[in-house]
């Protein structure tokens, strides 16, 4: 009787083992921060975006930027979260998982129902992805940059 409540008892714990293995990649959460940039030609440029200048400045060809919004927040793998963007844009980011300490995600840029950017991305641990949202009225008013990090 001993012998058979003891079995009853390792197959139960041997369950509850399972079923938290198993729940453990949900619970772990990525950090993902989503800073939207002002770019325009002239004027300053705030400090914590300095390291930052040379590879703006590659990218949309501008001269001094400032943030606009810092958003950070922890997201579940393998679920879809929502970042606002200004200009009434909404950055969609799905994290699907790690491959060579990159974070794979889903990366889905919206203006209203129109997509403007819909890929996946492999990003590296830690790392920054930046890219530029075309200017509504004309070069002459800057552009939009979205840096894109995620960290595990």
């Amino acid at each position: 009787m001993k012998h058979q409540a003891a079995r009853v008892v390792l197959i139960g714990l041997s369950a509850a083992t399972v079923v938290l293995l198993a729940m453990a990649p949900v619970a772990h959460a990525l950090s993902v921060q989503v800073t939207t940039v002002q770019a325009s030609l002239e004027g300053p440029s705030d400090a914590q975006l300095l390291p930052f200048r040379p590879r703006l400045r590659r990218l949309v060809g501008y001269r001094a930027f400032r943030v606009i919004r810092v958003e950070s927040r922890p997201c579940i793998w393998r679920t879809q979260e929502a970042f606002v963007i200004p200009g009434g844009r909404l950055l969609h980011v799905l994290p699907k998982g790690m491959r060579e300490q990159a974070v794979v995600m889903q990366v889905q840029l919206l203006e209203g129902l129109r997509s403007l950017v819909d890929t996946d991305v492999r990003l590296q641990n830690r790392g920054v992805m930046l890219f530029g949202v075309d200017p509504e009225r004309g070069p002459a008013d800057g552009v939009l940059i979205i840096m894109l990090k995620a960290e595990e």
